[in-house]
């Protein structure tokens, strides 16, 4: 097994799979998302959604996140770059998007970690380690 041995410690810090760390930002991302509209929807008790967009675009978008977790766990390494490297900016817009409608702090806090997880997705994914040539 190799790893990195830190002087000093005797704790082995192996390296961790460009995939976890893909998965794992992916799962932080929507916690948070979840968080974020939890957290709206008990501010805003009066009325249940009704909007068709919201109604759609919501599960939608949490089903996306769902699966880029997991495709980004089993599927082929090439595919799930470039899934990562499309999703993680079309994800930094709607986090924008919140940024512009945010009228609470609580709101900017939270799109702060929106961004933060979408830009180390895409970052994580771009710089990629690729075989050694030659």
């Amino acid at each position: 097994m190799s790893g990195r041995l830190q002087v000093g410690s005797g704790l082995v810090d192996p390296k961790v799979n460009v995939r976890t760390v893909l998965a794992v930002l992916w799962i932080c991302h929507f916690i948070l998302w979840i968080f974020g509209d939890m957290f709206s929807l008990l501010q805003e008790m009066t009325e249940p959604a009704t909007d068709t967009a919201v109604l759609y675009v919501a599960p939608s978008t949490a089903i996306v996140l769902t699966l880029l977790v997991v495709f980004s766990l089993v599927g082929p390494p090439t595919q799930v770059r470039l899934a990562n490297l499309i999703a993680a900016p079309i994800y930094l817009l709607f986090n924008i998007v919140f940024f512009v409608d945010a009228t609470e702090g609580w709101e900017y806090y939270i799109g702060v970690f929106y961004v933060l997880f979408t830009v180390l997705i895409f970052w994580r994914a771009y710089t990629w380690p690729r075989e050694a040539q030659g």
